[in-house]
């Protein structure tokens, strides 16, 4: 399965190189921004390959790893696994509701951001030479 995934990807890397060659000749797409759109199509072919590789290395390590016996996993604690889900949780709901808290009634979030002060010296003090 990885292996068709693997080439399904370089074929989208090569359709995403075409698109990008028949927008460059279109004149959709300029020249400067050429280089970031190919090195986009040559990640999704450089990914398919990488993506076969490790699909054949898998497949020749389940073969041996059949020969060997398997190690007992250790049980995951799941008394502490919910107890760090539910304190995320708490903070997280903490947190949203005190956003909701500091906005001001009657007030948009859009005007609420739009309204505030952004200061362009906050790290730089124009003092020193």
């Amino acid at each position: 399965m990885n292996a068709k995934l693997g080439q399904h990807m370089i074929l989208l890397g090569l359709c995403a190189m075409m698109f990008y060659a028949v927008m460059l000749i279109s004149g959709k797409l300029p020249v400067e921004a050429m280089p970031q759109f190919a090195i986009s199509a040559i990640i999704f072919m450089s990914s398919g390959h990488f993506m076969r590789k490790a699909a054949r290395t898998m497949a020749r390590d389940e073969g041996e790893e059949n020969s060997k016996p398997k190690k007992k996993r250790k049980d995951p604690d799941w008394a502490w696994l919910t107890t760090l889900l539910n304190w995320t949780a708490a903070f997280l709901v903490i947190g949203i509701m005190a956003i909701i808290l500091m906005k001001p009634i009657g007030v948009t979030f859009h005007d609420a951001i739009k309204a505030a002060k952004t200061y362009d010296h906050q790290y730089f003090s124009h003092s020193i030479p």
